[in-house]
């Protein structure tokens, strides 16, 4: 296979593991779940190692499985219930040995604390998942905004 195929093939977010495969299924309906207020099935998808990280959307980074977990809690009381679908727009996902990545956009309506409208909320995220005693679990979330291309200048502070 050439590897422009081979590009083509991981853009549509097709691996070769069946196993991470069935992962990203579950890891997708986790994150539905999170984004409606239970992050309980989130927890189940993470990795308890100590360089487990996470840069979530709404800034900052934890490091270290205890500060993860407590991010993920914070982030997770932050969300109600909508009854929101994800859509999950792969973009890339590679795969080696044991340690995978996945870009996508995730797409849904939520409803945050405090507010009576669901809201749109568009996110560009990078995952690496990395196969742990047989299975696979989240090292590294990093999501942000998806926002529109703007002048170099801009982001300068």
């Amino acid at each position: 296979m050439h590897e422009r195929e081979t590009a083509t093939t991981r853009a549509r977010g097709v691996v070769a593991d069946p196993g991470l495969r069935e992962f990203l299924a579950g890891f997708r309906e986790g994150t539905r779940r999170f984004m409606n207020g239970d992050p309980g099935p989130w927890f189940g998808n993470a990795s308890r190692r100590d360089d487990v990280m996470v840069m979530g959307a709404w800034g900052g980074y934890e490091k270290g499985w205890q500060a993860v977990e407590a991010r993920y809690h914070w982030a997770g009381a932050r969300f109600r219930d909508s009854g929101a679908a994800l859509e999950v727009e792969y973009l890339t996902a590679f795969e080696s040995g044991d340690l995978a990545v996945t870009t996508a956009i995730e797409r849904a309506e939520v409803r945050l604390e405090g507010r009576p409208a669901t809201a749109p909320m568009a996110l560009r995220v990078t995952h690496v998942f990395r196969r742990e005693d047989g299975g696979w679990k989240l090292v590294l979330r990093h999501a942000d905004p998806l926002v529109a291309r703007t002048a170099p200048d801009a982001v300068l502070r």
